[in-house]
Order: structure tokens, then C-alpha cells, then sequence
């Protein structure tokens, strides 16, 4: 129901024009963080970026499936599901009006920089037509550039299904 609810309320702003993409980029990127410091202050170290996406989607169930890759030596290429996405502006919201909306460019990148996992820099242009989700072969494909990956210093790797359990009681 949350999804239904967050997706639609993103498209009414947008629909009613109260709501650019710029502000959506920037809105979810800080709640990226904020959710990788609750999965910090609940003791859940993740020990990879892949690791922790899963953690993200297994918790708040954005899509049946998110994959995460590294291409071109370094590109970061994170895919959700686009038919089971919960959380798309379009096909959960409804939004019908053209150009970028989906929440999930800034959360991935500001849960994964606040995770210590990674520096990324989006790889996208809205200026120049270059949009931030690439539509392929089923997937909504985010692309960033790394500018630095790493796990976080002297992290204990506690085990996914630990973590798990870990955010999920709370």
C-alpha cells in the first residue's frame, strides 16, 4: 500500500506541475541516506553494493528483482523489474506526462554513499536529452559512474540473512 501510495503521490505533483525531476532526484537521494543511516543505527553492515541492494529491496520490496553490475570498468549499472517495479511514478502513479520521475536514480545513489559503499556520479544529461532510466530488455537500467567503491572500514560482514532479520524487527 506504501508504494501505491508514495508512486501516486509522485505523480500528482508532477501532473500538477508542483514537482520536477530535479526535485525528485534530490528528495529521494537524501532519503536514500537516511534509510542507510537506520540500517546503520540498527547494526547492519554491508560488506558490497550488491549486497546491499538486496538488503534495500528485500526490506522495502521496490521490485521482484533488482540487479546491480559494474560495465566498462566503471559504470555502475542497477536494473529493477520494470513490470514489477512497486514504486514507478507511471505504472504504479499513473503519471502519464513525458521526462524523468523515477525515485529510484537518487535513493540508490544516496543509500550506496552513505553506506560508504560507493561515490557515484549520475550518468545522464536531462539538459541534453540524455535520460536518467534506460528502458531494457524488461529492466528500468539506472547508470552512474564511480568515482571511488569500497567496502566501509573495519566493517564486521554480518551475514545477509542476519541483517535481514536485524531491519526487519524493527
Amino acid at each position: 500500500m506504501y508504494h501505491v501510495y508514495i508512486a501516486s503521490m509522485i505523480a500528482r505533483f508532477r501532473d500538477l506541475g508542483l514537482l520536477k525531476f530535479g526535485v525528485i532526484l534530490r528528495a529521494s537521494e537524501d532519503t536514500g541516506r537516511r534509510v542507510a543511516q537506520y540500517f546503520t543505527a540498527l547494526g547492519v553492515k554491508l560488506g558490497s553494493v550488491e549486497e546491499a541492494l538486496e538488503l534495500l529491496n528485500l526490506t522495502l520490496g521496490f521490485s521482484d528483482e533488482v540487479r546491480a553490475r559494474v560495465v566498462d570498468g566503471g559504470t555502475l549499472e542497477v536494473a529493477f523489474s520494470k513490470d514489477t517495479c512497486k514504486i514507478c511514478p507511471r505504472n504504479i502513479g499513473g503519471l502519464e506526462l513525458p521526462g524523468p520521475a523515477c525515485p529510484n536514480v537518487g535513493f540508490v545513489k544516496g543509500f550506496l554513499e552513505e553506506l560508504g559503499l560507493a561515490k557515484l556520479k549520475e550518468k545522464f544529461n536531462v539538459a541534453n536529452g540524455e535520460l536518467p532510466v534506460e528502458q531494457r530488455d524488461g529492466y528500468c537500467v539506472i547508470r552512474y559512474q564511480i568515482l571511488e567503491r569500497k567496502a566501509p572500514e573495519g566493517a564486521a560482514q554480518a551475514p545477509l540473512a542476519t541483517a535481514l532479520v536485524s531491519a526487519r524487527s524493527t
